[in-house]
């Protein structure tokens, strides 16, 4: 059978790599062959996405950086010029390697790595008090680092330990470091056959769901009327909690506005469903970015439950990173979890989400026992104080 052509960037021991093998572990091998993925940046990628009927797969948010803006993936989905098919969670492991001896680490100057592990790995990295030289991944660092010996370590993967190096640290990353990959397609695959998806046809088969976006001006402190009837729209019609589309993804944009990534069961946003009734035209609706087999919201709140369970046990939950404009914030009773950039952004929009979720408990929607459960803890509160009653426990760096 023909296989696609998939991109991986960097190939088999780059972190996207990796994620890769495990998230797709019975799909047809030849994307690990250097000549698919060998030499191509992420701006050869975004090219070739757009102008051929090919796969990527790429990084498109990771919990310390946030959006990975580099790789374009958020960017060309709200420009409906790629389409999504999956994404997922995975853990980012780094390894610290050095030609020093072990009575030599605290003269460690210079450490190279991938550009966004100085934010995944700044508190290692101020620890060394080391000088952090940026590369476009760490298979180019790990290869940086083994020509010049003026390098003294390295930020790899483990996959990339071929040399006799010594290992400094077996991980060197933050606390709560994940990022999420995408497999993207150029626009023609939405009409591939099965037989032209190969043995990724079962990863994109049968539909569960669908992906589209809204975009709007950046409210710093309250949502206008417009944007809490968006949210309202968002509701109408669910018979049950768990139906209601789910805000993944709070980006910046433009200058003033935000996209908000959106999975539901259908697309149930029209393009003028807004204007229609006389809502802001500042709305934008974002049709048909993609569509997904498994759900993310399914896989990142496994993930986190696999991976962080004592980091995630609160009822509402905020991480921030110290280097950068990004946060996530969750509520893991109502499997709400939004990643995003500026807090003073995305908070609003959390606060509104769940103020919706409780006003739909308290009008009867269809919830679990824990739901109804978690609801009837917070009644009072909220009943008095609305959505400001929401407190959130820092985890992460910034935990208390």
């Amino acid at each position: 059978m023909p296989e696609p052509i998939l991109i991986v960037y960097k190939g088999p021991t780059s972190q996207t790599g990796i994620a890769t093998r495990k998230e797709f572990p019975n799909i047809d091998s030849r994307w690990k062959e250097p000549e698919l993925w060998e030499g191509k940046e992420f701006d050869d990628i975004k090219e070739t996405l757009m102008s051929d009927e090919l796969l990527a797969m790429l990084p498109m948010w990771n919990s310390h950086k946030g959006e990975i803006v580099p790789s374009h993936v958020i960017e060309l989905l709200f420009q409906q010029k790629i389409r999504l098919y999956s994404m997922w969670p995975a853990m980012i492991d780094f390894i610290c390697l050095t030609r020093l001896n072990e009575d030599e680490y605290d003269k460690i100057k210079t450490i190279i790595s991938v550009h966004v592990a100085e934010a995944q790995c700044s508190q290692f990295i101020e620890e060394l008090g080391a000088k952090f030289l940026p590369e476009e991944s760490t298979l180019d660092a790990y290869n940086e680092f083994k020509k010049d010996k003026n390098i003294d370590a390295v930020l790899c993967t483990s996959d990339q330990n071929i040399g006799k190096f010594k290992v400094i640290k077996d991980n060197a990353a933050n606390p709560m470091n994940f990022t999420t990959f995408a497999l993207t397609g150029n626009l023609g695959t939405a009409g591939w056959t099965p037989d032209e998806w190969g043995s990724l046809h079962q990863e994109v088969t049968p539909k569960v769901g669908v992906y589209f976006g809204v975009q709007m001006p950046i409210r710093n402190v309250a949502f206008s009327d417009d944007q809490k009837a968006l949210f309202g729209a968002l509701t109408d019609d669910m018979d049950t909690i768990n139906e209601i589309p789910r805000v993944l993804f709070v980006t910046r944009r433009t200058p003033g506005q935000c996209g908000l990534l959106i999975e539901g069961k259908e697309l149930i946003l029209y393009d003028d469903i807004l204007t229609e009734d006389g809502f802001s035209t500042e709305i934008e609706v974002i049709q048909d970015i993609g569509e997904a087999n498994k759900k993310y919201t399914e896989k990142i709140h496994s993930f986190l439950n696999n991976k962080f369970s004592s980091e995630i046990d609160h009822d509402f939950i905020r991480h921030k990173s110290i280097k950068n404009n990004t946060c996530f914030f969750a509520c893991p009773k109502l499997e709400v979890l939004i990643h995003g950039f500026e807090e003073n952004v995305v908070e609003p929009v959390m606060r509104q989400v769940i103020d919706k979720y409780f006003e739909l408990i308290e009008n009867d929607i269809g919830c679990t026992d824990v739901q109804r459960a978690f609801f009837e803890k917070y009644k009072d509160v909220y009943y008095e104080h609305g959505p400001d009653f929401i407190e959130f426990t820092d985890i992460g760096l910034n935990h208390s």
